[in-house]
C-alpha cells in the first residue's frame, strides 16, 4: 500500500496492533504533535470477502461505516474524529479504549466454549447502556445488525461504547450486498450465535429488533458463561443458581424466535430490565439479612487462618508462563483461592493477617499509565501512608490473594475495599511494552499496554 512507512500509516505512529474485523484491521496509534492515543481502523477486507465483492463495494461499505459513526453524537456510542482516503489507503480515527466485553468474559474464537459469568448487577449496568445505545441507533433508523460482545468497547470508567457499523443499514435500505452477487442462502451477514434467526433465514424482514435479539444473546452469555444453541435453550438459571424465574422470563422474551414475541423497542426492554434489576436486588437483600442473622446465632467458632506467603519481588512474565506462574485456570482466574483474613487498620489501610500484607483500602483516585502508576506508589511511599513504609507495586500473585471465591455464599459479604478501583496495575511485565493487569469485578488476569489506563493499589509487608 501506498503512503506507508515502518511503524507508521499515514502521520500516524503505530503504537499497537488491536485486531481485525472482515472489514479492516484496527491498530492503537499516537496523534501526530499531540501525543494523544486514538484507534485507526484500516481498509483491508479479509481474503474471503475479497473473493465474494468488488474492492469498490467494499470501499463504500467502508465509508459508509464512518459516515453512521460520525453522524452519531451518544455516550454509548463510538464517537469517530476523521476519515482519510489517500487512494489506496483508506481508514479512520475514532476513539480509543483498551477493552470490550468479549475480552471481559473471556470469549475466544471458539465461541462456543464457556467463559467467564458476569455478576448480574453488573451485566445490567452494562446491557442498560447497550440499550441505550441502541435506542439513540434506532431513533435514527439505523440498525447495527452486528451485536456481539467483541462491538461493546468500555472505557475507563466502565462506560459502554458500541462499534463496527460495517454492517449495519438504515431502515428501508436495501440489504448490504453487492447487487447480483450472492444468493439469498448465502447473504447472511452478521456473526452466528448473537444474529438474530431472521438475519439467517429472511434478509428483508430484518427490523431494529435483531439488535434486541442480539443484546438478549449477550445477556445470556454474560449471567450463564454459554450460548444458547441447540433446539432447545437450557433456561439461565439451571446453568447459574444465583439466577430466578424472573431473570429466566427476562432472557427467553429478549431472545424469542418470532420478532413480534420479543421486546419491540430498546426503551422498552430497558425499562423491564430496570424492574427486574430491582425486584433481583431487593429479593437478594431479603436473603442477606436472613443469612446475616442466621450467623450470629452460630455458636461455633472461626477455623485458625492459614498463613501463606506470596511472591513480592516483580517479574516479567511471558503469556505461555503466566498461567503457571499466577496458578490460573483456563479462564485466567485462580484455580483455588487463598484463605484472607482482612482487617480495616484505618479507615485508609487494610492488614491481611493471612498473608503479612498491608494494603490501601482505596487507592489511586484515577486511572494512570503504567510508569505514572511508579511514581504514584513512590509519592504513597514516600509520605508514609499511616505510618508504614516501603510501599511498592504489587505483584501479580499478591493482587490475586485479594479476591475471594465467587461462590453463591460470598454474595452477601460486605465490600472491605473501596469499589472504585476496578482493574489494577501489578509490578509484574509481559515485555518491553506491557504489563499484567487485575480485573478485580471479573477476577482476571490479562496483560495491556503499558500506556494503557488502569488503577492503582499500593501494598507493603508487615
Amino acid at each position: 500500500m501506498a503512503h506507508r512507512s515502518p511503524g507508521k500509516i499515514g502521520s500516524y505512529k503505530i503504537r499497537w496492533f488491536l485486531g481485525r474485523g472482515t472489514m479492516g484491521r484496527v491498530y492503537k496509534v499516537t496523534l501526530p504533535g499531540l501525543e494523544k492515543t486514538a484507534a485507526l481502523k484500516l481498509f483491508a477486507p479479509t481474503k474471503a470477502l475479497d473473493r465474494k465483492f468488488s474492492t469498490a463495494w467494499l470501499k463504500e461499505r467502508f465509508i459508509h461505516e464512518a459516515r453512521v459513526i460520525a453522524n452519531i453524537r451518544h455516550p454509548n456510542v463510538a464517537g469517530i474524529w476523521k476519515l482519510e482516503t489517500r487512494e489506496p489507503d483508506i481508514f479512520y480515527i475514532m476513539e480509543y479504549y483498551n477493552r470490550n466485553l468479549g475480552e471481559m468474559i473471556g470469549e475466544s474464537y471458539w465461541a462456543e466454549m464457556t467463559s467467564r459469568i458476569v455478576p448480574i448487577e453488573k451485566t445490567c449496568h452494562y446491557l442498560h447502556q447497550i440499550l441505550e445505545g441502541l435506542s439513540r441507533l434506532h431513533h435514527a433508523k439505523i440498525i447495527h445488525q452486528d451485536i456481539k460482545p467483541f462491538n461493546i468497547m468500555l472505557s475507563d470508567e466502565g462506560i459502554v461504547k458500541i462499534v463496527d457499523f460495517g454492517l449495519s443499514k438504515r431502515r428501508g435500505e436495501k440489504p448490504a450486498i453487492q447487487p447480483g452477487s450472492q444468493t439469498a442462502r448465502s447473504r447472511f451477514i452478521g456473526t452466528p450465535f448473537y444474529a438474530a434467526p431472521e438475519q439467517i433465514h429472511s434478509r428483508k424482514a430484518i427490523d431494529h429488533r435483531a439488535d434486541l435479539y442480539s443484546a438478549g444473546v449477550i445477556l445470556y452469555r454474560m449471567l450463564t458463561g454459554h450460548l444458547p444453541t441447540g433446539k432447545t435453550v437450557q433456561l439461565p438459571s439451571r446453568l447459574n443458581p444465583m439466577l430466578d424465574k424472573n431473570c429466566d422470563a427476562f432472557i427467553l422474551k429478549a431472545m424469542a424466535q418470532e420478532p413480534e414475541n420479543r421486546f419491540q423497542d430498546a426503551e422498552t426492554m430497558a425499562d423491564a430490565l430496570k424492574q427486574l434489576s430491582l425486584a433481583y436486588n431487593a429479593s437478594r437483600k431479603k436473603e442477606c439479612e436472613i443469612s446475616d442473622s442466621s450467623e450470629k446465632k452460630d455458636s461455633g467458632y472461626d477455623a485458625p487462618v492459614k498463613k501463606t506467603a506470596l511472591r513480592s519481588q516483580p517479574s516479567r512474565i511471558l503469556r505461555k508462563k503466566a498461567r503457571k506462574m499466577f496458578r490460573l485456570n483456563r479462564h485466567d482466574q485462580p484455580a483455588a483461592y487463598i484463605q484472607n483474613d482482612f482487617q480495616a487498620e484505618t479507615e485508609r489501610v487494610i492488614v491481611d493477617r493471612a498473608t503479612g500484607l498491608v494494603w490501601q483500602q482505596a487507592g489511586s483516585g484515577y486511572p494512570m499509565s503504567w510508569s505514572e502508576a511508579q511514581r504514584y506508589i513512590k509519592e504513597v511511599s514516600d509520605k508514609g501512608l499511616e505510618g508504614y513504609t516501603g510501599w511498592r507495586l504489587p505483584t501479580m500473585n499478591e493482587l490475586l490473594s485479594l479476591l475471594n471465591s465467587p461462590s453463591p455464599e460470598n454474595f452477601c459479604l460486605e465490600p472491605v475495599f473501596s469499589d472504585v478501583q476496578k482493574c489494577l496495575w501489578s509490578a509484574d511485565s509481559r515485555s518491553g511494552r506491557s504489563a499484567w493487569v487485575l480485573d478485580l469485578e471479573m477476577g482476571f488476569v490479562t496483560s495491556c499496554d503499558v500506556t494503557d489506563y488502569f488503577h492503582v493499589k499500593g501494598v507493603c509487608s508487615l
